[in-house]
């Protein structure tokens, strides 16, 4: 079954009180690349990032944290280079952080609801998105952008290309209460689905396995820590 755990940012106070704590379970390499994030929210977002994926895969996968070697394909998705039977994704936008693990090639985005350039829409989305799309307006029209924005990145982001790919070369279609991704007039095999974090965020998940958790499992910090110790 994929699994989607999300956790909602504490302040900076609360935050930094736990940084001692956190620093404990990373690496040399990722304290580095930490250290590199000047803006706040971002610095906060990695590492909590980082203290999710591996309390979970610690807790939940039994694996031990001292020898959880990870590596990076070509476009930066992570993976357990010990265990290639599990996969797992990440994403984080405004102040969510969500990871979705699986038996089988996943990917997840997270993106905070807000205005957008029209022109985005014409750039990345097919014919087909943008007919609907365009014929809404308001509330509706930026709600279904991010729907297909979401779903079209985690359909990227479970094939590890990135933007190479465009996202102009596949379409997303609703069809009853299926989601498919299209490409070259054929669905592809894979499972998608959506949920809701709050009412400012659009969540989505693409996997191979076709079972998918019905609700998103939210944590918080102090639950991690827990979870490691």
């Amino acid at each position: 079954m994929v699994k989607i755990y999300g956790i909602k940012l504490p302040d900076e106070d609360v935050f930094s009180s736990l940084q001692i704590s956190m620093a404990r379970y990373f690496p040399g390499e990722i304290r580095e690349k930490a250290d590199q994030y000047r803006n706040s929210l971002a610095y906060r977002r990695f590492v909590t990032g980082e203290l999710m994926t591996r309390a979970i895969l610690h807790r939940v996968f039994r694996l031990d944290l001292r020898s959880m070697k990870f590596g990076y394909g070509a476009k930066g998705k992570p993976y357990l280079t010990d265990h290639p039977g599990i996969h797992f994704n990440r994403s984080h936008s405004g102040q969510w952080v969500v990871c979705a693990f699986s038996n089988q090639a996943v990917g997840v985005d997270v993106e905070k609801i807000r205005k957008i350039n029209p022109a985005l829409a014409n750039r990345f989305f097919s014919d087909e998105e943008k007919d609907r799309l365009f014929s809404l307006a308001g509330d509706a029209y930026l709600n279904y952008f991010f729907d297909l924005w979401t779903l079209k990145e985690s359909y990227l982001k479970l094939l590890g290309s990135g933007l190479t790919k465009p996202l102009s070369s596949f379409t997303v279609r609703f069809v009853d209460d299926n989601i498919q991704i299209i490409e070259d007039d054929q669905p592809v095999e894979v499972f998608l689905k959506q949920f809701t974090p709050d009412s400012e965020h659009k969540l989505s998940v693409c996997s191979r396995e076709e079972i998918i958790a019905r609700e998103m499992e939210q944590l918080k910090t102090e639950e991690l820590l827990e979870m490691i110790d």
